[in-house]
C-alpha cells in the first residue's frame, strides 16, 4: 500500500501528481478529522487518527493486507455503504468483532461472555459508522465544492474477502487507521473510489486545492 503522500511511478496511466497527492492526504485528514472529533464527544474519549495513506490497489489486495492486520479469516464487523457525486465509491468502517465489542461498550451494556456483537452492539456500531463515514463524506463535500451524497450505511460481518470483496479491478484506496486512546479497540475507515471516476475525482481536488 502506498505511503502517506505516496506517487505511483511516472509511467503510470492512473499517476498522481505530486500535489494531487497532498491533496488527497490533506483533504481525507480534515474530513476524518472533524468526523472523529464528533466521535470522541459521543464517547468520553480521544480517538486517533493515522495519516490518511493511499494508493492505487484492488479489492483482493486490500483483503489481504488489511485482513492480515485483523487477525486474517477471523470475522470482521463493518458499516459500509457506497457514495456518489463528482466521483463515486464506496466508505467503510472495519473493526475485528473484539475490538467491535470494545468500542460499543462506551455507549451500550455488553455482556463480557460475548464473544461476537448481538443486535444492540451492531445497531451501535452502526451508529458509529454513520457519524464518522456520512460526517467525512459531508465535509469532503465542503471541500471539494460538490455535494457527495452517501447511502445509508448498513451493517456486515464475515470474513474480510467478504466484507471487502475479492475483485481485480483498479481502485483508488484511502486507508485511516482509527484507535481509542485506552488502546482496547482499533479498526480502519477505508475508501475505494472507482478509478472510472478518476478524471473526477482529479477535478475535484484541483476544486478543493484552490479553496486550501
Amino acid at each position: 500500500m502506498g505511503q502517506p503522500g505516496s506517487v505511483p511511478s511516472a509511467d503510470d496511466p492512473l499517476r498522481l501528481d505530486a500535489d494531487e497527492a497532498d491533496a488527497i492526504a490533506e483533504l481525507f485528514n480534515i474530513g476524518m478529522g472533524e468526523a472523529a472529533a464528533g466521535l470522541s464527544s459521543m464517547l468520553g474519549e480521544e480517538v486517533h487518527l493515522s495519516v490518511p495513506s493511499f494508493a492505487v490497489s484492488t479489492r483482493a489486495r486490500i483483503t489481504s493486507e488489511v485482513g492480515d492486520e485483523l487477525d486474517g479469516e477471523q470475522p470482521v464487523c463493518a458499516v459500509r455503504g457506497a457514495f456518489t457525486g463528482p466521483f463515486t465509491g464506496e466508505a467503510m468502517l472495519i473493526f475485528p468483532e473484539r475490538g467491535t465489542l470494545a468500542l460499543v461498550g462506551r455507549l451500550v451494556p455488553v455482556d463480557p461472555a460475548a464473544e461476537a456483537p448481538g443486535e444492540m452492539e451492531q445497531d451501535a456500531l452502526t451508529e458509529i459508522g454513520n457519524i464518522i463515514l456520512n460526517g467525512c463524506l459531508a465535509s469532503l463535500s465542503n471541500l471539494i465544492g460538490g455535494e457527495l451524497s452517501g447511502a445509508v450505511p448498513g451493517y456486515g460481518a464475515g470474513a474480510p474477502a467478504a466484507v471487502i470483496g475479492s475483485g481485480t479491478d483498479p481502485v483508488l484506496f484511502v486507508r485511516i487507521d482509527m484507535a481509542l486512546a485506552a488502546g482496547d479497540a482499533s479498526g480502519h475507515a477505508l475508501f475505494l473510489l472507482d478509478i472510472a471516476s478518476l478524471d473526477a475525482f482529479r477535478e475535484a481536488i484541483r476544486r478543493a486545492l484552490a479553496g486550501l
